[in-house]
């Protein structure tokens, strides 16, 4: 073995920027033997970065959270931008 063949080689896949829920959601998929077809589903939103946003929510407000996201398969980020989006689309 000679030192060229320990050089660094091209990435074999593009990198995307992902948020932990979305890596997490994609672990799970393909865990399950799944594939999960985009991350950026939502129009608007895959040519938009994501900003971090802090709030506190009661016990039962998180408790129907994370029960609507093991539901529904979704981040829980994902559910409250579905639900804005819904919110100002009314």
């Amino acid at each position: 073995m000679s030192l060229s063949s320990l050089k660094k080689s091209a990435p074999s896949a593009e990198h995307q920027n992902l948020s932990v829920d979305e890596f997490i959601q994609g672990a799970e998929y393909y865990a399950c033997g799944l594939k999960l077809i985009s991350m950026h589903e939502e129009p608007g939103l895959s040519d938009e970065p994501l900003k971090r946003a802090t709030f506190t929510l009661g016990k039962v407000a998180i408790a129907k959270l994370n029960a609507l996201s093991r539901q529904t398969g979704l981040a829980k980020s994902r559910l409250i931008r579905q639900w804005l989006d819904n919110q100002m689309n009314h």
